[in-house]
C-alpha cells in the first residue's frame, strides 16, 4: 500500500524534475511545500519515521553539497532529498537516493563515452532523483 506522504513526495519530485530539465534549477516553491506536506501527512503516527528519513536522505545530500562546495549538486537537490526522505522514510528514501545516483552516474558515463558531454559539464540531477523516488515508492508499496 502506498501512503499519502509517499505520493506527495513522488508528485513533488516529478514536478521538480520537469523544472530542473527546463531551467537547471530546483525552486523552493516546489521543494519546500513538498517536504512540509510529506511531513504533515506522515503525522502523527509516522512522524518519527518521516523525520528520520528526511534527515537521512537530506543529510547525505547536504554532506555531498558541503564536500563539493556546491559544485556537485545544489541546495535544491538537498531540499528535494528532505522531501523524498520525509515521504518514503529512511529505508525506501535511501533506496531512492541510491537508485538516483546509479541512474545519474550511468547517464553521465554514457554522455562521456559518446562524447556528448565533457568532464565538468552540468547534468540536472532532479530527473534522477524522481526516477529513484519512483523506484523507492514501488519497493515500499511491495513491502
Amino acid at each position: 500500500m502506498i501512503v499519502a506522504s509517499a505520493l506527495v513526495a513522488l508528485a513533488g519530485t516529478l514536478v521538480a524534475a520537469v523544472v530542473d530539465v527546463r531551467t537547471g534549477y530546483l525552486p523552493n516553491v516546489v521543494t519546500r511545500p513538498t517536504a512540509v506536506a510529506a511531513l504533515a501527512l506522515a503525522a502523527p503516527s509516522g512522524l518519527a519515521t518521516a523525520a528520520c528519513g528526511a534527515c537521512t536522505v537530506g543529510g547525505v545530500l547536504l554532506a555531498l553539497y558541503l564536500v563539493t562546495r556546491g559544485r556537485g549538486l545544489g541546495l535544491g537537490d538537498v531540499k528535494l532529498g528532505v522531501a523524498i526522505g520525509a515521504g518514503l522514510g529512511p529505508w525506501c528514501g535511501s533506496l531512492a537516493l541510491g537508485a538516483g545516483f546509479i541512474a545519474g552516474g550511468g547517464y553521465a558515463a554514457f554522455l562521456l563515452a559518446s562524447k556528448r558531454a565533457a568532464n565538468g559539464d552540468a547534468i540536472p540531477f532532479g530527473p534522477f532523483l524522481a526516477l529513484g523516488t519512483m523506484i523507492g515508492t514501488a519497493i515500499g508499496a511491495a513491502a
